[in-house]
């Protein structure tokens, strides 16, 4: 199976989003189109399938799939410079028509010179839309491709009749002054030319805005790796698609990390701005994640790859497939939903209108027809169509920016209702990186603690192997995991204070245990006493108080979840700032998702934030789930979003941002009503031309695209410095 982002040309709506991806449909491929920079995500079994088929499957929809764009002359580049002349000569010659005579004017202004152009515009302009139309009525997909098409025939089929009319009624067209001649009726060819080039004009200006726009987030990316060295032949340069997980790489200073892993030895430093945004390098030590497309600034670093090339974090964020591959939210499927009748509707809208002014007016049938043409002309179904889309990436690609990558379509959505956020404490609110802080442990144990330890990769774990590592450890021994509670072997039970119930303890394990009340409190015992304690301490996230700090001020309870002692628990909670009330110890894995769905009986719709494979079901269970930055692979893939940044302030930004995004999208929303509702009404009552109607519809889908787009430039950092600044 492939998966691939390839260009797609000719659309301009969620009509041609969804004509692109039924044409895929059909072939078996599921597909996700992007339209705010015109590309589609898909997968495919290369063995079964062939690019061209595909291709030729989008082209019958009246699309291109751009395989390779050096391949062919791309004959859309003609379109602009062709827009561009004929607009220019039809504004030329309407100067004749405003009482500007001379033999200049009028030669660019006469009928005869506008029926040569609106005829070029037609057969050259007018063709792709023409072609698309008719193919959307075949799938049944009308869009604005129709409006477009069915205006501009319209619009010169009437001028072609007015033409032919005065030629028979003995007029000489050829007269400057035949504008003076009572009998003389004036076409509409201009309007029909104007229609054409400004549309085509105004979407190469869109589509120029958003490639641009593109680009300049993109800049700071780095090029995809290209090649990787196997550590035990690092002569040998090879193809990063020839990694396979669990393969040892050695990676130099100044290279690239080929692909998602671990490192196993070395210290080194990576700039990561590709993935995340984050200008400063960060220190990568033994056991620390890396990321593939990232750039190690000092080594070498020999890593372990946990994952193949084309599944890396690189590889998703490029093809966008975690923001494109999952639910749309209500918004997006409502903006499908009015796309998706508005067309017809004002098809319908169109025809009344003719009626309306033909008949309830007393207009002649030529001026009714006019009206109707300006109906069709200034109607903006992509007003619906792009309200979601473009603004729904530009928060995704400022998100990225920023530190956090969204999984799903609906993120946006759900995170401006958020009530609570639920934290995890080990590895989210803490740093995880456990240390025994004191320990009564008699030698005879200490091979066998480590031994139970080793395979486990939980910070508690990771913290004693460390602090036992002067012990031998026992050979293939068969340890059984207990969830929620802790380790077995044999008699052996090692875990938290569940496992001593009604169980003998040494008067000074009682002292040891009454002494470090607040800390993490490990045991290990056999079936009948307590024979070794451990007390652990963890150091809490530097920026964890300031994040629930300016959560609550933005009235967001927050809430701890933890499997440790009740005594650590609120003692972590005291320094965070968290009430007691929100505090939930002794929580196992199959708790937490019962706790969350009490919290969210309490508040509504909850977030949560956790960073292990004991917080899968918790993941799940909330309404919006975010994976910390040390999260493991399970949790990246449960949660909604991940932090790709070790600040947990980032989590934060998110906020903001989706907030900034949702306000962006209900802006478009109230534009594309507001226009609508204006300006169809205007075209009816012959207040606007269908020139002017044409300007008017490329203007409102250039409004809504530079709003859209504007939000890529919002700064969370900066405004909340500004904020401050006027608190102070």
């Amino acid at each position: 199976m492939k998966k691939l982002t390839l260009s797609v040309k000719g659309m301009y709506c969620s009509h041609c989003s969804k004509a692109v991806e039924n044409a895929l449909n059909k072939a078996g491929v599921m597909s996700n189109v992007n339209l705010s920079n015109n590309t589609v995500t898909f997968t495919y079994d290369d063995t079964k399938i062939s690019l061209d088929y595909l291709k030729r499957l989008v082209k019958r929809a009246g699309y291109e799939l751009v395989i390779d764009e050096k391949k062919h002359f791309d004959f859309n580049i003609v379109l602009l410079p062709i827009s561009v002349i004929l607009l220019v000569l039809c504004l030329l010659g309407m100067i004749h028509h405003l009482g500007v005579h001379n033999s200049f004017f009028f030669f660019l202004g006469n009928d005869i010179t506008f029926l040569v152009e609106a005829s070029i515009a037609l057969v050259v302009l007018g063709t792709p839309f023409i072609i698309r139309a008719i193919k959307g009525i075949r799938y049944k997909n009308i869009g604005m491709d129709f409006l477009i098409a069915f205006s501009s025939l319209v619009s010169y089929a009437l001028s072609l009749y007015i033409f032919i009319k005065n030629i028979q009624n003995g007029i000489a067209l050829t007269d400057s002054h035949v504008m003076s001649n009572p009998d003389y009726q004036m076409g509409y060819f201009d309007a029909t030319i104007m229609i054409l080039s400004i549309i085509t004009f105004g979407h190469k200006i869109i589509d120029s805005i958003k490639l641009k726009a593109d680009k300049n987030y993109k800049k700071a990316v780095l090029e995809p790796p290209k090649f990787a060295r196997l550590n035990d032949d690092p002569d040998n340069k090879i193809d990063v698609d020839e990694i396979e997980v669990d393969d040892e790489i050695l990676v130099l200073a100044g290279e690239q990390i080929p692909v998602d892993g671990v490192v196993i030895s070395g210290k080194g430093s990576v700039d990561e701005s590709s993935l995340n945004g984050e200008s400063r390098p960060r220190i990568v030590l033994k056991d620390s994640k890396v990321m593939g497309s990232t750039l190690l600034l000092k080594g070498p670093v020999v890593m372990r790859a946990s994952k193949i090339a084309l599944d890396s974090l690189y590889s998703s964020i490029i093809n966008e497939s975690y923001a494109l591959d999952h639910q749309k939210g209500k918004l997006s499927r409502l903006s499908d939903i009015i796309a998706s009748i508005f067309t017809p509707a004002i098809v319908l809208l169109a025809i009344i209108s003719f009626f309306i002014c033909a008949y309830g007016m007393g207009l002649s049938y030529e001026e009714a027809i006019v009206r109707a043409v300006s109906v069709l002309s200034v109607s903006c179904p992509c007003a619906f169509g792009l309200a979601v889309p473009i603004a729904t990436l530009s928060g995704y690609d400022l998100a990225l920016k920023n530190g956090v990558l969204f999984k799903t379509g609906d993120t946006f959505e759900k995170i401006k209702s958020i009530k609570a956020v639920v934290f995890d404490k080990t590895g989210t609110l803490s740093l995880g990186k456990l240390k025994v802080e004191a320990k009564i442990c008699p030698d005879e144990y200490g091979s066998i603690i480590k031994s139970m330890e080793q395979k486990s990769l939980h910070p508690l774990a990771i913290a004693l192997v460390e602090d036992l590592s002067s012990y031998e450890s026992l050979n293939d021994i068969e340890v059984e995991e207990i969830p929620g509670v802790g380790l077995k072997y044999k008699e052996f039970l090692l875990g938290s204070e569940k496992t001593i119930q009604n169980k003998e303890i040494s008067d000074e394990s009682k002292e040891f245990v009454k002494k470090y009340s607040n800390s993490s409190l490990i045991f290990f015992s056999d079936n009948r006493k307590v024979l070794s304690v451990f007390s652990l301490e963890d150091e809490l996230v530097p920026d964890a108080k300031k994040t629930i700090s300016k959560l609550q001020d933005d009235e967001i309870k927050c809430y701890m979840l933890t499997g440790d002692r009740k005594d650590y628990a609120y003692k972590i909670a005291n320094e965070l700032n968290i009430s007691a009330s929100q505090v939930y110890y002794e929580a196992d894995p199959s708790k937490k998702a019962d706790i969350l769905r009490e919290i969210r009986k309490e508040n509504g719709v909850i977030c949560y934030v956790g960073d292990g494979i004991n917080d899968t079901l918790a993941l799940k269970e909330s309404d919006l789930s975010f994976a910390s930055y040390k999260a493991s692979e399970v949790a990246c893939s449960s949660a909604d979003a991940l932090l790709m940044k070790p600040e947990l302030y980032v989590l934060y930004y998110a906020l903001k941002i989706s907030k900034k995004t949702y306000i962006n999208i209900i802006e478009n929303f109230i534009w594309a009503i507001l226009y609508n509702i204006t300006m169809i009404p205007l075209a009816i009552l012959g207040i606007i031309e269908p020139a002017l109607c044409a300007a008017l519809m490329i203007v409102s889908n250039l409004t809504l695209t530079i709003n859209s787009l504007r939000l890529r430039l919002y700064k969370p950092m900066k405004e909340e410095k500004n904020h401050g600044h006027d608190q102070s």
